[in-house]
């Protein structure tokens, strides 16, 4: 399996698309936001996995407001034909090598509790995230919003009060 992990192009939307509706985890309205979001490349960074000239998964990622070097990372997603094959750990790789190169010293992600987002909690966990936050019926009722964060240094500087 050659893979390559390059910046997302308007000509991946249909793969793209194919991907986040073979995953299986995410609904209409969710997959509506994630299309419109990757076609924002002026406003995040999108890098995909390429495959046999196909996109078989993305993610995206933006400086977060207000922040002096925290990153949010909205979407991470593998087409299932390829989930456990070193696609997700690639592109996240990457991202934060993208980060740091960018000033960024931490990671933020928020995903849902829902028992079929127990893969993505485990790939994050194994990858280094760890729980900063919990926000009950955040999505909707019993569905909580899991807050986590990767830090990309050693050492981050104590505030002083």
């Amino acid at each position: 399996m050659g893979m390559i992990i390059r910046e997302m192009c308007a000509d991946d939307h249909d793969d793209i698309h194919e991907t986040l509706t073979a995953c299986g985890v995410f609904n209409e309205e969710e997959i509506r936001v994630a299309l419109v979001m990757a076609a924002a490349a002026d406003e995040y960074a999108l890098f995909c996995a390429e495959i046999d000239r196909r996109v078989r998964g993305y993610v995206c990622i933006g400086r977060t407001p207000l922040t002096l070097s925290t990153w949010y990372l909205y979407w991470t997603c593998v087409h299932p034909q390829v989930q456990g094959t070193g696609v997700a750990s690639a592109l996240h790789g990457h991202l934060e090598q993208f980060i740091r190169a960018h000033g960024g010293e931490r990671i933020v992600v928020e995903t849902s509790s829902r028992a079929e987002y127990a893969r993505a909690h485990r790939f994050y966990a194994n990858a280094g995230y760890q729980p900063a936050g919990r926000i009950e019926h955040f999505f909707k009722q019993g569905d909580h919003c899991v807050i986590l964060c990767k830090p990309l240094t050693q050492h981050l500087p104590s505030s002083s009060t």
